[in-house]
């Protein structure tokens, strides 16, 4: 029985889900309560469960393959497809021949799409404390970032970008410059926002010491990303493990203690403004590097066909190899390992998103925390369902 060992006189159960209001993703919640406070919560997912590995040993090909790992959690398309690329390209020995323009690229646009997550997260924590104007002006701004993807990229979702080897969109360094000042524009006018809610005194109120978890707890769960900087761990890839170029960009972790809602709104405020830090400097790379169009550094196709033969002919005759992969998205690091090539595509790919550790951390935090602030955990988690049901 749920919640059995929890129980008391007093208490009662309810269940929220799995289908719950507008477009939030299926999962159940069920709640032990008394009243007020929320002694206890069991999360369930699987309603949507897509059995995604069966799914891409079904593919014809590589750039297929890319295609379906973009769409397991849109909001995270690019860092999901970068960990896949990141892989492929171990496995076959291509991760010191990708020119430094290709990796600057990729970085420009995992910035990017950290920045639209990290304020469109924003607007739905504003909203779970009720500030209706400051939760619109997050989501409109959120929203004209999606429209300069859609112009330049022909994708909201930085869909259809990353490929074995480079990116697919022949960009302009224009184009880049660009974007760039229309991302800087958006920032400000965000910082702005970020300003007169920091003067909202309820709306700080409702965020401190809400959902707080200490330290301790946050290592027993492996928390990853936003919920782990909040609690004082300084756990982040592109610092750690620095992968691309990230390791030139001298990078300071965004760190706070408390491990509340409050610290957790911090994380994201201080992580937008070292995005753009990083988006500006991969264009001033760029430039320096006398980039035009990204075409000019796509050569290695024909290179890439001779080693996808060499590895077919590998795995015709039982000869084990594999490849990894990983890349720090706005919510934490995402791996994938993969292995099996048979000529066209991996037979076993295997992805791990952050949300697979998170959502226990959030179910723990929300222990004797009160149930009108339950929206605040969740949203200040903001953990993917869709990542948890592949």
């Amino acid at each position: 029985m749920p919640h059995s060992k929890y129980k008391f006189l007093g208490d009662y159960e309810f269940i929220w889900g799995p289908v719950r209001k507008g477009v939030s993703e299926s999962i159940l919640f069920n709640f032990l309560s008394s009243g007020e406070e929320l002694h206890n919560l069991e999360i369930t997912a699987g309603y949507k469960k897509r059995n995604y590995e069966n799914v891409l040993a079904g593919k014809r090909n590589l750039n297929e393959q890319i295609l379906l790992i973009e769409r397991i959690s849109g909001l995270h398309a690019f860092a999901a497809s970068l960990s896949f690329c990141l892989s492929v390209e171990d496995f076959f020995g291509l991760a010191d021949k990708i020119h430094n323009n290709i990796k600057i690229l990729r970085m420009f646009f995992a910035e990017f799409e950290r920045i639209r997550n990290h304020i469109e997260n924003l607007s739905e924590i504003a909203e779970s404390t009720y500030i209706v104007v400051p939760s619109a002006l997050y989501a409109y701004h959120a929203e004209m970032l999606k429209q300069l993807s859609q112009k330049y990229l022909n994708s909201r979702y930085l869909m259809g970008i990353n490929e074995i080897g480079g990116v697919r969109k022949n960009l302009s360094l224009e184009d880049i410059e660009n974007i760039l000042d229309s991302v800087k524009s958006t920032v400000n006018k965000v910082k702005a926002v970020i300003k007169k809610n920091m003067e909202t005194k309820s709306h700080i109120d409702r965020l401190k010491t809400t959902g707080k978890i200490d330290l301790k707890t946050a290592k027993r769960f492996r928390a990853n990303g936003v919920a782990a900087k909040s609690a004082g761990i300084s756990l982040d890839l592109r610092i750690n493990r620095p992968y691309l170029l990230y390791g030139e960009t001298n990078l300071e972790p965004v760190i706070f203690e408390d491990g509340d809602a409050f610290s957790r709104y911090m994380v994201r405020i201080g992580e937008i403004g070292q995005s753009l830090n990083i988006i500006g400097y991969c264009c001033d790379m760029l430039k320096r590097n006398g980039f035009s169009y990204t075409a000019d550094y796509l050569s290695r196709q024909g290179e890439f066909e001779e080693l996808k033969e060499s590895e077919n002919r590998n795995f015709k005759y039982g000869r084990l190899k594999h490849g990894f992969g990983y890349a720090e998205s706005s919510e934490g690091a995402i791996f994938c390992y993969i292995k099996d090539f048979d000529g066209n595509i991996f037979k076993k790919i295997n992805i791990k998103y952050p949300f697979e550790n998170n959502y226990k951390l959030f179910a723990d935090g929300t222990k004797n925390t009160m149930m009108m602030d339950f929206n605040i955990n969740e949203t200040s988690y903001n953990f993917s369902v869709a990542a948890l049901d592949k």
